[in-house]
């Protein structure tokens, strides 16, 4: 429905609804999970898919599943894929990531541990995600601060540089 409303589709007497898009045909729709019934959602519905986390190895796995199902669908070209990566650099990114991490995930139990343990922590794990994940088919790589100083902005970009 959002589709067809930002493609000017008229709706009874209303006419076209809203102002036209700044995107000719509307925003991307990106949807995310990480389960078979996801993926063929976002071959249904969408532009693209997001992985919520995770390590490369995670993400080409399912971005595998993620172009079988959009392949299955009918669809052409391929879906745009994105992953968030969270990260924390500094002398104490380790503690950083976990206080983090487990605070935001504790109540998932084990896989708050997984999620922690997949976080970057240094500069180096930095580079070498993004080369991973560019290597899976990743369109783009949100890094996500496990702190909120000013400082972590400064330490990535110079990670990445």
């Amino acid at each position: 429905m959002m589709k067809r409303v930002w493609s000017g589709e008229e709706f009874g007497y209303a006419g076209g609804i809203g102002p036209e898009p700044a995107r000719p045909g509307g925003p991307e729709i990106i949807v995310g999970g990480a389960t078979e019934a996801s993926f063929r959602r976002v071959a249904r519905i969408a532009d693209g898919w997001i992985m919520g986390g995770g390590t490369p190895d995670m993400f080409a796995q399912a971005a595998t599943a993620v172009d079988q199902a959009w392949l299955e669908a009918g669809r052409p070209g391929r879906p745009r894929k994105l992953t968030l990566a969270y990260y924390a650099l500094g002398p104490d990114a380790r503690a950083q990531a976990d206080r983090y991490l487990h605070g935001y995930y504790g109540w998932l139990g084990d896989i708050a541990n997984m999620i922690a343990a997949g976080a970057a922590v240094s500069g180096e794990m930095v580079r070498s995600y993004a080369k991973a994940f560019e290597a899976s088919g990743c369109d783009e790589v949100i890094f996500v601060p496990t702190a909120s100083r000013l400082d972590q902005v400064r330490l990535l970009a110079s990670a990445v540089a």
